[in-house]
Formats: C-alpha cells, structure tokens, sequence
C-alpha cells in the first residue's frame, strides 16, 4: 500500500475548510458588489479569488477520489448509482427550497403564467443541475439577481463523473499514461485558452456541456487528481516536496497566468501531502458527517438573504461570521435530513 491509500486521511476537514473559505470569498463580492479587495484576489495579481482556489482544490480532490471510486466499483452502473446519489438528492432539495421559501424572501417572485411550462423548466433547469432563473431576486443588493452562484461548478463536477464512467467503460482508465497525455494535452490547452484569453460560446455543445473556456480551466484539475492516483505509488510523500509545491504557487502569484501554469502540479501536490502527511492528524474530522456540500448549497442565498435583510452594503468579514454558523446549521440539517441517507442506500447496494 503506497502512502496515498491510507484510510486514515485529512479530507473531510479539507473539503469543509474549503466550503467555509467559498463563504468568506463570496463576502467580498455579495456584502460589497466586487471582490477587488479580497485578499487572494490582491495576492494573485488578479488571477483567482480564495472562492475559485476552493471549486480549484475540490476538482482535484474530486478527480483523486473518484478514481478510487471507480477502481473499487465491480460496475459502470454501482459506480453511477453512488455518484447520483451523492450529488442529486441534496441539489433537489436545494432546488425545492429555493423556489419555496427564498425566492419570496428575496423579494422575487416565480413567473405564473404559463405556469406548466414554467414548471417543466423548473424541472429540466434542476434535472441539469442548474439553479433557474426567477424574476427580480434580491434585487436591492450590492450583488442582485442572483440566488445561488455557488451552484455553477456542480454541472461540471457531474459531468467529470461522467467522463471518468467512459473512461472506465473504453478500458483507459487502466492505461495510465493514455490519462497522463490527455491531462498533459488539456494543460496546454488552458494556458491557451488563459494566454490567448479566449471566449467561446461552444454553440448547441455549449448550451448542453457548458462554455469550453470553463471546461478549460475545470478539465486538467480534475484530471490532475486522476493522474495523481493512478501514478500514486511512484509520488513520494515529501515535506520538501511540498515546501518547494507551495514556493510554486507563490511563484505562479507573481505573474499573469501563473496560477494557470503552476496549480495543477504544486497546488495538486500540496492538496494531497496535507491531506496524507503524518504529521497533520485531523483524521476523524468527518466522524459525524460530511457537511462540505450542505454548506457549498446553501451559503450564498444566506449570505444573500442577511445582505437583503441589512438593506446596507455588508462589511465582508461581519457577513462571514454572521453566515458561517448559520450555514453550517443548514448543512447539518441537508447531512442528516437528506445525503446520509441516500449515500448510505447506495453503500448498501453497491456492497460497500
């Protein structure tokens, strides 16, 4: 067993920490219309927000454990059965009660008429895991018309479960280094598309996939954590390693497109030596629950919600530790109200 299949590991703490560091990015540009004076932002020079470094670490993190996911997987099937729950239920109920009791609580309100065609698109928007658009939400905020901006990643997140159940069925994912040159290739391609700074529309593929420009940037740091497990027992588990991984990220700050060019390698090694490192024991983290998602769903509308119910631009540090409590309450709630239990009826069908 390499250092990396450890049971004993570090992500449950990680990936709450990340959902927590979304709400306090979103602060910045909820509580007070931009986010140009949000720190990672200032650091970067422009290039990432902390909110975009969290959905960055969750695609490699994501990549690395569905991976393990599907070599553990006896079918194609079991493998999308678990994905669908995990993702699915929780955005449902999300959905449900945004349409129920945000909306008029924002000061929106749904379109009635033509009410069953409006309804099948509420329908066909949550199917696709994409919030619907409502009329006239929040619209007296710093940052209006927006319920949940959080809930864009999701798609895509779905879709690399997708593409990693292909590349389970061509019998790839067994290839490695097939992997290693596709991830090699996407490399390139978003320094490309961040160099080059194009915007394309992706046409009828775009409506359905979403813009090639977001799949540019999401695609290698997904892949990023595939490759980094199907190569795990040839990567050591090094401080110095990740000492120099961090000096990286530093270094990719100073620079236009840096992070581009130096987070799918440092950023994903540092992920990884944190989440494995003997040194940092915060293994039972997740003892009680796996909050990260309830949290990811529902802390934008709240922090909306206080903004709205302040009626004043929100200093970002006073709505993050007004939201963050309230949020994690919710999350609790959508972890033992909702996703345990159909996380747990998949376990079950699956063997596991």
């Amino acid at each position: 067993m390499s250092d990396w299949d450890r049971r004993e590991n570090n992500f449950d703490f990680m990936r709450l920490s990340l959902a927590v560091l979304v709400i306090y990015s979103h602060g910045y540009a909820l509580g007070l219309g931009s986010e140009a004076n949000e720190p990672f932002v200032r650091w970067t020079g422009g290039q990432v927000s902390g909110g975009a470094i969290a959905v960055d670490a969750f695609f490699v993190m994501s990549g690395f454990l569905i991976a393990a996911s599907a070599e553990r997987s006896s079918g194609i099937f079991k493998f999308l059965r678990k994905r669908f729950a995990r993702i699915y239920p929780a955005f449902v109920v999300a959905a449900i009660i945004t349409a129920a009791l945000i909306v008029p609580i924002s000061g929106g309100r749904f379109d009635y008429s033509g009410w069953i065609e409006r309804t099948a698109d509420f329908v066909w928007a949550t199917v696709r895991l994409v919030e619907f658009s409502y009329v006239g939400v929040f619209a007296g905020n710093p940052y209006p018309n927006v319920i949940n901006g959080s809930t864009w990643s999701i798609p895509y997140e779905f879709w690399c479960y997708i593409g990693v159940a292909v590349l389970m069925a061509a019998g790839i994912l067994r290839r490695r280094a097939l992997v290693l040159g596709l991830f090699m290739t996407l490399w390139v391609v978003s320094i490309l598309f961040r160099v080059e700074g194009w915007i394309l529309g992706g046409k009828q593929l775009g409506l359905v996939f979403g813009p090639p420009q977001i799949w540019a940037r999401m695609l290698p740091l997904y892949l990023a954590g595939v490759v980094f497990y199907l190569y795990r027992e040839k990567i050591p588990l090094s401080s110095l390693l990740a000492v120099l991984s961090f000096a990286g990220l530093l270094l990719g700050s100073t620079f236009y497109s840096g992070w581009t060019f130096f987070f799918p390698f440092a950023g994903t090694y540092l992920i990884f030596w944190f989440a494995f490192a003997p040194s940092v024991r915060l293994h039972h983290f997740g003892r009680f629950g796996d909050f990260s998602y309830g949290t990811y769903l529902y802390a934008f509308p709240i922090e909306q919600m206080l903004v709205r119910w302040a009626g004043v631009p929100v200093a970002p540090w006073l709505l993050f530790v007004c939201a963050t409590p309230l949020t994690l309450v919710v999350a609790v709630a959508s972890w033992y109200g909702v996703e345990r239990h159909f996380l747990g009826s998949a376990r079950r069908q699956q063997g596991a």
